[in-house]
């Protein structure tokens, strides 16, 4: 396919084209799709290790006296983790309404008041604008530039990234180190976090930096079976795990209640926007609650094919693919709360065949 030369494109692009990368547009950036193939990838992050570019998701710094208070009351997580254990904080920055504007990272720096927030880059934009809207006395946002980053994920990541640069592969899951690199004005930041439901880190910065970490990781991983990953396979690595993807399961007329997340909902930090209208939802009970189900016949489900119980429309798949892992296909779906236990017949239209399917628990997939 032709690519617009409108398009922006990752620090890391001239060495995703001399790996042989396909590209598509993705929100706006030509990124990769694939190198060799989504399934070859998919299969060497679950059994190897695999390396995707995610420099187009924003980097945010947010600081000043009043930064606490003012993330604490955008996000349903709890901002206080990252400052007493150092953790990063997982959480959805929710309309007035409820509906999920998006779902983000932030990471408490070791600087007093300030804090490093990673958003999608789909929504990078009317994340920023959110903010600024929202803005309070004593804050300064900078949406920093020339930045990138990338993610190393697998059972071999962190015997890699421990080969590349100390720290990062001894901290427990979603912990976080401030790195200073060789240079002035070279800090650049490790994050015990992944999209794959592996072990593995993430890594943002100075575009520079990131550019020499991935070839530092591609050389250190060249042994233990290392691929750079595209789009694809990321797309079904955290499918298999269910994870959610913004546009998809998430989505601002969706909240966190209808998709089975409210464990990212902390009600004991206090008031945020949009928890007025989350506790009504729970408290009048929910109509509609995202579901799992594996297909028990050949075929792949996509996005907007729709399921049926006993011949009644319920729903449509809000993602759907071939599980590599599984051998079988798979997808997310909103439907009556009443469909969603496991066991559950449903049937789902996949090019005019209405192909049988169940009700699963989530995650697909399972390590081990």
């Amino acid at each position: 396919m032709s690519i617009s030369t409108e398009l922006r494109r990752s620090p890391l692009h001239d060495l995703h084209v001399q790996s042989g990368a396909k590209f598509i547009d993705f929100y706006g950036w030509q990124l990769p799709v694939q190198y060799t193939s989504i399934i070859d990838e998919h299969q060497a992050t679950r059994h190897a290790a695999g390396l995707f570019d995610i420099s187009h998701m924003g980097q945010i710094v947010i600081e000043g006296s009043g930064a606490f208070d003012f993330i604490q009351n955008l996000i349903t997580g709890d901002l206080q983790r990252t400052l007493d254990k150092g953790f990063g904080v997982y959480g959805h920055m929710c309309l007035p309404t409820g509906g999920v504007i998006d779902d983000i990272f932030v990471y408490g720096l070791k600087e007093p008041k300030r804090f490093f927030m990673v958003v999608n880059g789909a929504t990078h934009e009317k994340d920023v604008a959110w903010l600024r809207q929202h803005v309070t006395p004593g804050v300064t946002i900078v949406d920093l530039e020339n930045r990138a980053g990338f993610a190393i994920q697998g059972p071999q990541a962190l015997p890699i990234v421990r080969a590349t640069l100390a720290g990062i592969a001894e901290l427990p899951r979603f912990a976080f180190q401030q790195i200073q690199g060789g240079e002035p004005n070279d800090t650049f930041w490790g994050c015990r976090t992944g999209y794959t439901g592996e072990e593995g880190a993430e890594f943002f910065g100075p575009a520079r930096t990131i550019l020499t970490l991935w070839k530092q990781m591609m050389e250190n991983g060249a042994a233990l079976g290392i691929k750079p990953c595209g789009l694809g396979a990321r797309d079904t690595l955290r499918l298999e795990v269910g994870y959610p993807l913004y546009g998809h399961e998430l989505s601002e007329d969706r909240t966190p209640l209808e998709a089975n997340m409210e464990w990212v909902i902390k009600w004991a930090k206090g008031d945020f926007i949009g928890r007025a209208a989350l506790e009504k939802q729970k408290q009048e009970g929910l109509k509609e609650l995202l579901l799992a189900y594996e297909l028990t016949e050949r075929g792949v489900p996509r996005q907007g094919a729709k399921i049926f119980k006993a011949g009644k429309l319920g729903g449509e798949t809000v993602s759907g693919t071939f599980s590599p892992s599984l051998q079988k296909g798979i997808g997310l779906a909103y439907a009556p709360l009443s469909w969603n236990n496991a066991g559950t017949d449903l049937e789902v239209d996949i090019h005019n065949k209405r192909v049988p399917a169940k009700v699963v628990r989530l995650p697909f997939y399972k390590k081990g």
